[in-house]
């Protein structure tokens, strides 16, 4: 009498790609936020300005993780999105109530970091499913590190933040575009 092996390993099943415009929500919510960081430089002494718009740049990329969560969720789910929209829904909302620019530079420090564990969490559960989460991983851990090592100049602050939203935009902007990519979308022919 033979027992029947069964393997218990990792699923060979490809990974549904998530489509090429729910990656570029991302895209959007980051370059518009740099973009209005970069256009709105005078008003960058104004902690209530910085507080505002970097509260507003949190809440966008944190709808765009959700989005990108819900796309997910049918074909191959993560909870790794979820995380990276919770994390910045919730630094949106504590944002505001930053009375000075230690906690401005606080609140965006632990928001970078808490993404970038998370991307680098991503790239480790999945590999080959996101190269581009270990630089946007490192872009974040940069972040966090210039934010307190300049913890007391708003326009800094705003600056590298600013900065970040931008290369971490094209990053991902070109990135998706990448048809060799596993997780791409098809190309046209």
């Amino acid at each position: 009498m033979s027992a029947a092996v069964t393997n218990a390993g990792p699923s060979t099943t490809p990974e549904t790609p998530v489509p090429r415009a729910v990656r570029l929500v991302r895209v959007t919510a980051l370059l518009v936020a740099g973009a209005a960081i970069t256009f709105t430089a005078t008003l960058h002494q104004l902690l209530g300005f910085d507080r505002g718009i970097t509260s507003a740049s949190l809440a966008a990329i944190g709808i765009a993780h959700l989005v990108e969560w819900i796309a997910r969720r049918s074909g191959s789910p993560s909870p790794i999105p979820l995380l990276l929209g919770i994390a910045s829904i919730v630094a949106a909302v504590v944002l505001p109530f930053a009375a000075t620019t230690i906690v401005l530079a606080a609140v965006i420090a632990a928001w970078a970091l808490v993404s970038a564990l998370l991307e680098f969490l991503s790239s480790a559960v999945r590999p080959g499913s996101r190269q581009d989460a270990t630089v946007v991983g490192a872009a974040g851990i940069l972040l966090a590190i210039l934010a307190l090592l300049v913890r007391g100049d708003s326009v800094a602050i705003l600056g590298f933040f600013g900065a970040y939203t931008i290369i971490t935009g094209v990053f991902l902007g070109i990135s998706a575009f990448d048809t060799r990519r596993p997780d791409s979308e098809p190309a046209p022919r």
